[in-house]
This record gives structure tokens, C-alpha cells and sequence, in this order.
């Protein structure tokens, strides 16, 4: 990740980075206006998209200029706009949709704790509680179209993360795997219809699984998946074979992360396996440092937001997993996905 600076003199390529954030908005009005949406169809003029969005017609063509010189849309020569592939990505209605995610890390009440990043860099504490008065979750607790939004936005990479898991392992010889803290169950829904004979169960706050119900009917696989809200400090159902904790280990310190992995080792039977899924940071001489780049900001992401949450190396995940009692740690990406696999064994 270089941000296209790579051939430009320091002082332009400092100032693209430093605007960087201009492409973020212009993307997040192409979601707010659902743009992608209104050109699934096919290709429209500008003005019959401002009737059918309530956009002010000159601007939203100046909108659309920039969305085709950043290759989100395509101008015909009959002044019509079309929808490239890469702005399909920001359509609703496909199955890996980015359209959450981009509002809801465009949000201007979450970009606001990144403007306080260096107070989070003097002091080692999270700037959201500082900027709303509350921490993460509790904010979102407390707003819950954010909330939603939050879900919906993790939901949408949950089937990419399953695909993650399903080529690095063979889950046909599981019978149950659990996932823990998986939200409302798209990622369990796609193992589950993948794998025939596999079982399921679903753990998350009481709040989050009440929508769970829907995801699983409408993959067809509810009849095969329990459905539990807790708390996975406290504890997890016991009796899988396999456990996930995906996107979750990251959200947290050391010393909560490794509660969390505590208890599902304590969950667990002799010979169990955990599965932790999360973008694993490589290690400081790799030699592509453009991967680094993209997982060094979504660490101070987790600054920002959680103060001790971060990428870790897969040298610090053995370390984590080994303190909460487990063996045979492997780190084991999964090609052509920014995915890796911590898979650990149930002593």
C-alpha cells in the first residue's frame, strides 16, 4: 500500500497522503447516494440520477467525474455513467458488499477519534472514549443504527473469511464447530452450508444473535445451528470439535484477549482445535513492505479505538495461545486473501 505515491517527489507524495481522506468521502457519497445501486441496472446521465437520488444535478456530475478518474464508475460517450466492476463492490444487494463497511468507517462520529491519534500516541490510551464519553462498545450499545451498522459493515466480510478457513482446512471430518463471537452467523451460515453433516453453534451478546435467526433460515442451515447469547469472557459452550474466534482477538489487550482464549480452551475437550482468524501482522524484515502498510494502520485503528487491541505477529499469537494452555500453534495463510488461520490444539 503506497497510496500511488511511488514516483512522486517527497513534498507531492506527502500531500497526496495527507488528502488522502478526500478519496474516503467521495467514495462515502457514492454509498449515501446509493449510486451503485441506481446503476445496477445499467448506464444513466447525471440527471437522471439526481431525480432519482435528490442530488443537486451540476454537483452530483462533479461527483461522478471523480468517481470515474478513481475508476468507480465509467462515462459513455453519450454522457451516460456506468458502474465499473470495482464500484459493483458498493452495490446492497451482492453477497460481497463493501457498501456497509465504507459507512461505516467513513462515519464522521468514527473518524473523530482519529483526529485525536496523537494524544492516543503520547498517552497509550483510546481516543473514542475521549472524543464520545464512552467506549466502543458502549457507544454503540447506546446508538444502535451505529450498532447495526457496525454489524452489518463485520457481516459483510464474514463470508470471505469463511471461504479463509475452508481452504487452509478440511471441515469435513468436524462435527461441531462453534464460532464465538460470530456476530449474527454469516460466517457459520457459509460453513455450514458448505459442508454438509456439520453442525453449529452461534455465541454472541444477546443483542447481536437476535438477528441471527434470519441470516441462518435464509442460507437454509438453521435446523443445524444452536443459538446462544453470552458473554465470552464468562464462558463458551462446551462439546465442539472446532472453535472460531474470527476478527475477535484483535479488538483486545493481551490480558482480555487471553481470558477470552482461556475460556474457550476451558470449553474445549483433550484434542479440540481453535481456530483464530485475523489478519496476521508480518514480520518487521519482510520483504514487501506495501503488506505491511495497509495492517500497520488498521493497528492504530485498534489504538484509536481500544487502546491495547492490535495486529499482532504470528510469533505473538504462540505466545498468546501457549499462556492460555494450547499446543501445535500454526500460522497458516490463506493465499490470495489478506486472511491467515492461527490454528491451535486443546491440550
Amino acid at each position: 500500500m503506497s497510496a500511488g505515491t511511488d514516483n512522486l517527489p517527497p513534498r507531492a507524495a506527502v500531500s497526496q497522503m495527507a488528502t488522502g481522506y478526500w478519496v474516503s468521502q467521495a467514495v462515502r457519497a457514492m454509498a449515501v447516494l446509493s449510486l451503485a445501486d441506481h446503476l445496477a441496472s445499467g448506464p444513466r446521465t447525471a440527471a437522471d440520477l439526481a431525480e432519482a437520488t435528490g442530488a443537486h444535478a451540476p454537483s452530483l456530475a462533479r461527483l461522478l467525474r471523480a468517481l470515474v478518474a478513481l475508476g468507480l464508475c465509467g462515462r459513455e460517450a453519450t454522457e451516460r455513467f456506468r458502474l465499473t466492476p470495482l464500484g459493483g463492490a458498493l452495490r446492497s444487494d451482492v453477497p460481497d458488499s463493501a457498501r456497509s463497511f465504507v459507512l461505516f468507517f467513513t462515519a464522521p462520529w468514527f473518524e473523530r477519534g482519529w483526529e485525536e491519534l496523537p494524544h492516543a500516541v503520547r498517552t497509550g490510551e483510546p481516543t473514542f472514549p475521549r472524543v464520545h464519553g464512552a467506549g466502543f462498545w458502549d457507544y454503540l450499545g447506546a446508538h444502535p443504527e451505529d450498532g447495526a451498522l457496525f454489524d452489518a459493515a463485520m457481516s459483510e466480510g464474514a463470508s470471505a473469511r469463511a471461504e479463509a478457513l475452508r481452504a487452509v482446512r478440511d471441515l469435513s471430518s468436524i462435527g461441531t464447530v462453534v464460532d464465538v463471537g460470530g456476530g449474527q452467523g454469516r460466517l457459520l451460515a457459509g460453513l455450514l452450508e458448505a459442508t454438509p453433516g456439520l453442525s453449529g453453534v452461534l455465541l454472541d451478546r444477546p443483542e447481536v444473535v437476535a438477528g441471527a435467526e434470519a441470516v441462518l433460515r435464509a442460507a437454509g442451515v438453521a435446523d443445524r445451528c444452536a443459538v446462544v447469547g453470552g458473554d465470552f469472557f464468562a464462558s463458551v459452550p462446551p462439546g465442539g470439535d472446532a472453535y472460531v474466534l474470527a476478527q475477535i482477538v484483535h479488538d483486545w489487550p493481551d490480558a482480555e484477549a487471553l481470558a477470552i482464549l482461556s475460556a474457550c480452551h476451558r470449553a474445549m475437550a483433550p484434542g479440540a482445535r481453535l481456530w483464530v482468524i485475523e489478519q496476521v501482522l508480518p514480520p518487521e524484515d519482510d520483504p514487501d513492505p506495501s503488506e505491511r502498510a495497509g495492517l500497520t494502520l488498521m493497528d492504530l485503528n485498534m489504538l484509536v479505538l481500544f487502546g491495547g487491541g492490535q495486529q499482532r505477529t504470528g510469533e505473538e499469537y504462540r505466545q498468546l495461545l501457549g499462556a492460555a494452555g494450547f499446543d501445535e500453534v500454526a500460522v497458516v495463510p490463506a493465499e490470495g486473501t489478506p486472511w491467515s488461520v492461527v490454528e491451535a490444539v486443546r491440550r
